[in-house]
């Protein structure tokens, strides 16, 4: 069984019911568990529409500690990052980060002009859905639930993607600079 995870705040700004009927439109084709970990104002429209689309395999749990985390995201096979149009500029999805150091594919469902998505196709870890895309983000759960192949490149190069251009030394060694420049203009 693949696990499909959405972690984080089921807001106004997410659109996780493109991806809820993407699934109902699979019926049952990819043994597919989805797991919805968070909370917001959103959640409880979110199981309304899971119930009223009689999706089998869905799970809804409540948000993990910061501790936990890192497990949560490692034991989710596809991850699902959402944010709704026009709200570029507004939001930008920050489990994107930890979807690639975790070397994870990630289906976006989004502005295809929004960072997150820039990241997604500049990583090659993912694919990238308009917000209202069924058949588009059905197309990309399927193959993805369907290829542990295909999973585990995307993966790969989530996690290399990550530790090039967000990793550690990377973000010290910005952070050093930003210090240095500022200190240096101080002078």
């Amino acid at each position: 069984m693949t696990t499909l995870l959405y972690s984080g705040n089921l807001g106004i700004g997410q659109d996780i019911g493109t991806v809820l009927r993407a699934a109902a439109c699979l019926n049952g084709d990819a043994d597919l568990h989805i797991l919805i970990v968070g909370s917001g104002k959103g959640l409880p429209w979110a199981r309304a529409l899971a119930s009223e689309l009689q999706l089998r395999d869905v799970e809804f749990r409540p948000p993990v500690p910061l501790y936990r985390l890192p497990d949560l995201l490692a034991g989710g096979d596809i991850h699902v990052i959402c944010q709704k149009a026009g709200t570029e500029g507004l939001l930008i999805p920050s489990k994107i980060y930890g979807t690639l150091a975790v070397g994870r594919p990630v289906i976006f469902v989004g502005p295809k002009h929004c960072e997150v998505a820039q990241i997604v196709r500049d990583s090659c870890s993912g694919f990238v859905v308009e917000p209202g895309d069924v058949p588009g983000a059905a197309k990309a759960i399927r193959e993805l639930a369907l290829d542990a192949d295909l999973r585990k490149t995307m993966g790969q190069r989530a996690r290399q993607y990550y530790a090039e251009k967000f990793g550690r030394r990377r973000s010290v060694a910005r952070i050093i600079d930003v210090i240095e420049r500022v200190a240096g203009n101080g002078r």
